[in-house]
């Protein structure tokens, strides 16, 4: 069974959502039957690039225009979800960066089935450790943590390589009438938004993978049935 799940590096419920996600597959007793999919979304492209990121509380302030008090009860909130997943939180001192490259490193990575691991590296770059992901430097140390060569990703960050497959995957959900992220749809049919609870995901899952095993090919397929939690959308702004 296919899951397709558009996701960005700034989203903080992208991150979480993952993590979830990946404690429900362990409990997932068709695990080996999944077939994932990472595709890019971006939120915000006007955010600058090369490591000229902004501070994430300025962004939210000064650019979302959002109330002080606001942006630091969403801190609060997501640092309980981070403390329940067991992870460490750099939000508040987190720069927000256009997240354009890091996406292109994770679809070379995909060339050799390590989207995912490149995708975990850069979120944690961000949300635990307050990196800012789209400096070359950073996007050039994680590719050879996991095995890439420094020439393949230079030659890639200097060139439009993947520019045209990032479009294609926000048409592609857009399309699908999606507009936040994450959104982990599985099988077309069951879609979650949001960084809800494993046993939520497990059991939307099990859902999923019984009517896909027991579908034939001859039906249609409907509008997906969504489950939704908090997510952020295409301006780079995320539920409170």
């Amino acid at each position: 069974m296919k899951i397709e799940v558009w996701t960005d590096i700034m989203c903080p419920y992208c991150h979480i959502g993952k993590i979830h996600y990946e404690k429900a597959l362990q409990q997932f007793e068709h695990a080996d039957k999944i077939k994932i999919e990472w595709k890019a979304y971006q939120l915000n492209p006007d955010l600058p690039d090369k490591g000229n990121g902004i501070p994430v509380k300025q962004y939210l302030t000064e650019r979302a225009g959002l109330p002080e008090k606001s942006v630091n009860q969403m801190f609060i909130d997501i640092k309980r979800l981070a403390d329940e997943a067991g992870i460490s939180f750099a939000l508040p001192n987190a720069v927000a960066a256009n997240t354009r490259d890091a996406h292109r490193l994770i679809k070379l990575a995909a060339k050799k089935g390590l989207d995912s691991v490149v995708l975990e590296k850069l979120s944690k770059a961000y949300f635990e450790e307050a990196k800012d992901y789209s400096d070359w430097e950073l996007l050039l140390n994680i590719g050879k943590e996991v095995g890439l060569e420094g020439k393949e990703i230079r030659q890639m960050l200097e060139s439009d390589d993947y520019l045209y497959e990032i479009k294609q995957d926000m048409q592609e959900v857009a399309n699908l009438g999606f507009d936040t992220v994450p959104t982990f749809l599985m099988d077309r049919r069951q879609a979650i938004i949001g960084s809800e609870p494993v046993d939520l995901f497990l059991k939307v899952l099990n859902k999923a993978y019984k009517e896909w095993k027991n579908r034939t090919e001859k039906e249609s397929t409907p509008m997906p049935e969504v489950t939704k939690g908090k997510s952020c959308n295409a301006e780079g702004m995320c539920e409170i």
